[in-house]
């Protein structure tokens, strides 16, 4: 049986997010004192936050978090995150810890009716001479689809359809059958990176290359671009942001008469933002 393609979207969302765990991690170097300013965009900042983003989709994305310093040494910085998406029902905690290693961070994301993802990886700070900060990381994956759901929702999607009318139905053994097994290992390369252009506004650049190296056959991309305004309100900042992604998966399917053994998802999101800093 086939990958429905409403199916590959919500998968694809996911998979995509989880693998590129460090671009949403909120300028100097490492080895600065703990009592330095890093950029709101910084990963390594600490602050409380909370924030609000809306997509074009109408979906509403709730974060909150923040962290403290000198847990392990005089320049170490330990941040953790909540995230909750308003229509899909996702959620996922993250996790990182920065030090004059570098960034060691974990990312658990639960998808709806999809999967559980669970990433680790290690993040590389660097500098510019012109001050942009440069986040190369490397990341693993796991991946645990839920079969049984999605049968569930495929079967759901092709309520009133030809196919359903003539007494088809999706079970689980056949979603297992189509994606070649039920989890999956990956590997990726991300890449997040900040430009300040002024005291007040500012880009990040994220793109993100993934591939699985067994399980599930499929290969992930993730491109992402924010820009960014910080104002006041008082003596807090608040961050104004402009983000537009696009997001593609690809999976090898067993091929069929409703396959032709490649199911491919590709979706372009714009959100905007309101990141409150305590």
């Amino acid at each position: 049986m086939g990958m429905n393609k409403t199916l590959l979207s919500l998968i694809a969302a996911g998979v995509i997010s989880a693998t590129c765990s460090a671009s949403v991690f909120a300028n100097e170097s490492l080895e600065s004192q703990n009592d330095q300013e890093y950029h709101d965009a910084d990963p390594r900042n600490s602050n409380f936050r909370a924030a609000v983003f809306s997509s074009d989709a109408g979906e509403l994305k709730l974060l909150a978090g923040g962290g403290a310093s000198g847990l392990s040494s005089d320049i170490s910085q330990t941040i953790g995150f909540a995230e909750y998406y308003t229509q899909s029902n996702n959620a996922r905690v993250r996790a990182a810890h920065f030090d004059r290693f570098g960034g060691a961070y974990m990312d658990l994301y639960r998808l709806d009716d999809a999967a559980g993802m669970y990433t680790a990886g290690y993040m590389l700070p660097l500098e510019s001479d012109d001050g942009t900060l440069f986040f190369p990381s490397l990341n693993y994956t796991y991946i645990d689809f839920k079969t049984a759901d999605l049968s569930e929702l495929a079967n759901s999607a092709m309520a009133g359809s030809p196919l359903s009318v003539s007494g088809f139905s999706v079970s689980d053994a056949d979603i297992q059958q189509a994606l070649k097994g039920n989890d999956a290992h990956l590997g990726s390369v991300n890449l997040y990176a900040v430009h300040p252009w002024s005291e007040t506004h500012f880009s990040v650049f994220n793109v993100n290359l993934g591939s699985s190296y067994s399980g599930v056959d499929m290969q992930v991309a993730n491109i992402m671009w924010v820009q960014g305004i910080k104002t006041h309100v008082a003596d807090k900042t608040i961050n104004i942001m402009l983000e537009v992604k696009y997001d593609s998966m690809k999976i090898q399917t067993e091929q069929s008469n409703l396959s032709d053994g490649e199911e491919r998802s590709e979706e372009v999101t714009v959100s905007v933002g309101v990141d409150y800093r305590f």
